[in-house]
């Protein structure tokens, strides 16, 4: 569909004529997916914990907000089916309505918020079939928000991914910004750095403007009590990103929520056809003996 807008008459003949903007279907559909998810989060409940933990977001700049899966359901059974099913689609509209209802909290509490302020969101709460260990992890499970237990067996080093860098050129005397999407971190991405603009113009990068984000990358193990008899437990990756970072370390028991994504790469071919799986997290709780411990002395603390 062309974005050519549309002219409609308000009357009659010789009546006043006023132009309606054409939008594509994806944007229509991104648009009603982001209004069924501000709807959730703006219900009118008497206790609304969605809201309260946005105003502390707001305050503290803590960067992601939880949301139950079970309140979801209650409010919209198809919603909380269509966001596990479809994250991909789902996830930014409601990663879009969390961070304009941050906005208006900010406006509401005359905090000061950045302009590039965005809410990442992670999920909690019951999953029901979408509730396996890392050996129950199949491919028709792919693009589908997961919730998995295990124990964690390594953990690599936590390593700074650029996000959006910014660049001048001398010659234009214009500056140009390029947002980055990896594999791990949506269904678009690009790895491309720019040296030169559209006329050829050299780049320089403005590292001081550019923005980065933490990244790192945890293998999660099959709990051995839960494996089958004679079989040694399976394993998978779990991407880390910004907040979620060395929330965990070797030899904690997790639960991670997060979507089951194929990567490809340059080991990849096309006699193969075979990809690397990992899960990009949006949720990450570390259960046992020893965080029940450390929650108890942090309450005391409090």
């Amino acid at each position: 569909m062309d974005s050519t807008a549309m002219t409609v008459p308000a009357g009659g003949e010789g009546g006043t004529q006023f132009t309606l903007p054409e939008t594509s279907l994806a944007e229509d559909q991104q648009l009603e997916r982001q209004r069924r998810c501000q709807e959730y989060l703006e219900r009118d409940n008497r206790v609304n914990p969605d809201m309260e933990e946005l105003e502390r977001i707001v305050e503290h700049e803590k960067p992601r907000l939880i949301v139950s899966m079970d309140h979801i359901r209650e409010f919209d059974a198809e919603l909380a089916a269509q966001l596990m099913a479809e994250p991909a689609e789902f996830m930014p509209a409601l990663e879009a309505a969390a961070t304009e209802a941050g906005r208006a909290a900010a406006t509401r509490t005359g905090v000061a918020v950045d302009t590039m302020f965005q809410v990442a969101v992670g999920f909690r709460g019951a999953f029901g079939a979408h509730h396996v260990t890392p050996r129950g992890l199949r491919a028709r499970q792919l693009g589908q928000l997961v919730c998995i237990e295990g124990i964690v067996t390594r953990c690599s080093l936590v390593r700074p991914k650029v996000m959006r860098s910014v660049h001048y050129a001398a010659a234009a005397k214009a500056f140009y910004a390029k947002t980055y999407r990896d594999q791990a971190g949506g269904t678009g991405f690009s790895s491309a750095y720019p040296t030169t603009d559209d006329k050829g113009n050299p780049l320089t990068t403005e590292y001081g403007y550019s923005r980065y984000a933490d990244h790192q990358t945890v293998n999660i193990q099959e709990m051995p009590e839960r494996a089958p008899p004679g079989q040694l437990p399976r394993g998978v990756d779990v991407v880390l990103d910004d907040d979620l970072v060395d929330a965990v370390k070797p030899g904690d028991r997790v639960v991670v929520v997060g979507v089951y994504r194929a990567l490809g790469g340059k080991a990849t071919t096309a006699a193969a056809a075979i990809f690397r799986t990992v899960v990009a997290a949006n949720a990450v709780r570390v259960f046992g003996a020893g965080s029940l411990a450390a929650s108890g002395s942090a309450r005391e603390v409090n």
